[in-house]
């Protein structure tokens, strides 16, 4: 497949699915990653597409939630090394919130061996990925997002009002230069600062990638978050 072809197969696979992988798109086109990659700056020079995390998306879904699929397959070993640390401040009997993030869901691998944890969450696939019996798991309820197997809104909000927490672990999108913490979806953010207001003690996890960005929808400031946990120094240490 020529260049041009290439590229306008990468174009309109992107229009119809919104969003891809570099390795998903070369197995579409039958090129290699390396080739992939060169295709994807020239579009993105041209203003047709935007890289994101660990692929790519049409310029017209730029500030749209990325589905979680996607962001999984982002960053993976360092998220893995980050739920790694967080679950080190998990002690026996607490009660923990846990948002809707790829990287946050993670910690469910590493809690095992807590005594009488109770885990509030809205993500749905932590009920299908804890295998720890012995861990209380309670739903927030509400709108149900397939795309990125979550639940929001009104109804969400009001059960986590009428609970409380001692750990929040959370994610988002972005955090800025002076420690803004943002992400694109308001509905998520939403929430997230419910979880925030009815947590004893909030830990951020974020990888490096998302260090200097800003979001439209502003969830709080590093001075209202415990600890944050990333790969890499934060740009005010």
């Amino acid at each position: 497949m020529v260049i041009y072809e290439r590229q306008e197969t990468i174009l309109n696979y992107l229009k119809q699915n919104r969003f891809s992988t570099i390795k998903e798109l070369s197995k579409i086109v039958w090129s290699s990653e390396s080739s992939v990659r060169r295709d994807i700056k020239i579009l993105e020079q041209k203003g047709y597409v935007k890289q994101i995390y660990g692929g790519v998306v049409s310029a017209e879904y730029e500030n749209n939630v990325v589905p979680v699929n996607l962001r999984d397959s982002s960053n993976a070993s360092i998220k893995e090394d980050l739920a790694k640390k967080a679950a080190n401040y998990i002690f026996n009997g607490a009660t923990i919130f846990m948002d809707g993030s790829s990287t946050v869901r993670r910690i469910i691998k590493y809690i095992g061996k807590f005594k009488d944890l109770k885990i509030i969450t809205n993500n749905q696939r932590i009920f299908s990925e804890c295998i720890h019996s012995h861990i209380k798991l309670y739903c927030t309820g509400g709108l149900f997002d397939s795309q990125n197997s979550i639940f929001f809104g009104n109804t969400a909000e009001n059960y986590i009002n009428h609970t409380s927490a001692d750990i929040l672990f959370f994610s988002s999108q972005a955090i800025s230069n002076c420690g803004e913490i943002s992400d694109i979806s308001e509905e998520e953010t939403s929430l997230r600062k419910v979880m925030l207001s009815r947590s004893k003690k909030k830990i951020f996890l974020c990888d490096s990638s998302k260090l200097g960005l800003q979001k439209t929808f502003t969830l709080c400031n590093k001075d209202e978050v415990d600890l944050i946990i990333c790969d890499k120094s934060l740009p005010w240490e």
